[in-house]
């Protein structure tokens, strides 16, 4: 009896085993020929490198998200593709704009009208990738290649924090976004990562990827620091005209973009979700006849 009760555990430990990678034994719970289907959701830092290190002190910090197809589990084989998104640095600049009330050509008042920029520099990491994943139930040790681009953008958007709402804003109190610069380049590269078993549909996921990006145009966190915004025309205020005139040719930034190869290093920590799992089927203890 005790021979046979080791022999059925061990067949249950294979049938476990195949939900995941599909061994020789997994048409007790799921087919040989069936698929699987994972989501990546990691936390990312982006360490610049090489040049890109020499030119910039940013830490870009974001998140990862990649969708995977497994077409068949018996197979450590993976494809499919993500994004990563990354925050390069933000400041916040408070300007007074002074603006004259007319009747006419006469000058009755002006107004101080509080304004408030925000700079952003942001970086999307699109990409196809391909990887290949352990077949160990608890613990997926996976390499990926990866390719696509890299897009860096500084936006500014400008607030009216006056309380009288004196131009023409949206429900945010914006006025205007405007992209002070905008580039892409390729990208591609290769990662190292691990997944441990949380539960029978979740993994923790660390890992690390290096990615080589092209040269381009962007601004420092420093830059963007350091940036004074000028105002480079009043805004008059007619007596029936309530709402100034304000828009992105107003203002004006005295900046030089740097350039650089944009290689960097992600490094990686979150969770995967097996979008598809299956519960495996527990062993029944059969009673002993009673005799």
């Amino acid at each position: 009896m005790r021979n046979t009760l080791l022999i059925i555990l061990f067949f249950q430990s294979i049938v476990c085993f195949s939900q995941v990678n599909n061994a020789a034994n997994a048409r007790k719970n799921i087919a040989s020929n069936s698929s699987s289907n994972y989501l990546d959701l990691t936390l990312t830092m982006g360490i610049p490198m090489d040049e890109f290190a020499s030119t910039t002190s940013s830490l870009p910090f974001g998140f990862t998200l990649n969708y995977l197809h497994q077409p068949r589990t018996r197979l450590p084989f993976l494809y499919g593709g993500g994004f990563t998104y990354l925050s390069a640095g933000t400041n916040t600049i408070n300007k007074t704009l002074t603006a004259d009330i007319t009747l006419g050509s006469v000058l009755i008042d002006q107004l101080r009208i509080p304004l408030e920029f925000k700079i952003r520099n942001q970086i999307v990491n699109g990409h196809l990738m391909m990887r290949i994943q352990g077949n160990h139930p608890t613990v997926k040790p996976y390499f990926d290649l990866l390719g696509g681009f890299n897009y860096f953008w500084t936006g500014t958007t400008l607030y009216d924090r006056s309380a009288e709402n004196y131009f023409n804003t949206d429900d945010k109190d914006r006025i205007f976004h405007k992209n002070q610069l905008s580039r892409i380049t390729w990208s591609a590269g290769a990662g190292l990562g691990v997944c441990a078993k949380l539960n029978k549909s979740t993994f923790l996921n660390l890992g690390a990827t290096y990615m080589f990006g092209g040269k381009l145009d962007y601004f420092d966190r420093n830059q963007i620091n350091e940036w004074d915004i000028e105002l480079n025309s009043s805004t008059i205020l007619s007596q029936n005209d309530k709402e100034g005139s304000l828009n992105s040719n107003n203002i004006d930034v005295d900046a030089f973009p740097k350039r650089s190869l944009t290689n960097m290093l992600f490094a990686q920590a979150g969770v995967t979700f097996w979008l598809n799992a299956v519960e495996s089927r527990k062993p029944v203890a059969k009673k002993a006849p009673i005799r």
